[in-house]
């Protein structure tokens, strides 16, 4: 190892530790979802016609019409050996709309025992969708879920884009250039995937409870 690797390498060492810290400190946190929760109708464009609806122990979905779903996240219980549901992954829970987005969100992402694959990928082979665009689907949701729910659209926006770079280790430069943006007045410009619900209005809240505390 050159010189050059080993500072590297020294340098990025705490900064690996600290994220793999945070992440098992955030990965304790257990939400239950206590009812199932229906979201407003929900345009799904890629919806085959012919196919009435969907459903697994965590979703059912239905078609309503040509292009519009309603999505039902069903109940759910995480325990310390099954958490379906951990909260925004090293992010605060606590901004309003944040955590019931992150009670679809989660169960979205969730492999259940004896599956091979999240359930989002299951639904896309099966519907013939690829993968990629049902994940785009559920990001979207958590964005129109969060601002449904009183989040401000620059934070949603904020949390929507941690969720699509994906790496938590980038998180805090994401943060500054949100920061620096609003700063320069650029906070109506930090818009997320609007139009996914057919009338946010019809958004009714979650029933939910902390498990670990």
């Amino acid at each position: 190892m050159t010189a050059e690797a080993k500072i590297a390498a020294s340098v990025l060492k705490p900064a690996v530790e600290w994220v793999r810290g945070q992440i098992k400190r955030d990965r304790e946190n257990r939400y239950s979802l206590l009812r199932d929760w229906t979201l407003p109708a929900t345009v799904c464009s890629f919806w085959p016609d012919e196919l009435s609806g969907w459903q697994s122990p965590l979703f059912r979905i239905s078609r309503l019409s040509p292009g519009v779903v309603s999505i039902t996240v069903r109940a759910y219980s995480s325990t310390k050996d099954d958490n379906v549901c951990d909260g925004a992954t090293l992010s605060p829970d606590t901004p309003p709309g944040i955590l019931p987005a992150a009670l679809f969100h989660d169960p979205w992402y969730c492999t259940l025992p004896g599956d091979a694959a999240r359930q989002y990928e299951i639904l896309a082979d099966e519907i013939g969708v690829p993968r990629k665009t049902l994940r785009a689907f559920g990001d979207a949701l958590f964005y129109s879920i969060a601002t449904a729910g009183g989040c401000p659209r620059w934070l949603a926006w904020l949390y929507h884009l941690g969720i699509r770079v994906g790496f938590p280790i980038v998180k805090p430069f994401i943060v500054a250039a949100v920061l620096a943006s609003l700063a320069a007045g650029c906070a109506g410009c930090l818009v997320g995937p609007d139009g996914t619900f057919v009338d946010p209005g019809d958004y009714q809240p979650p029933a939910w409870e902390q498990v670990n505390q």
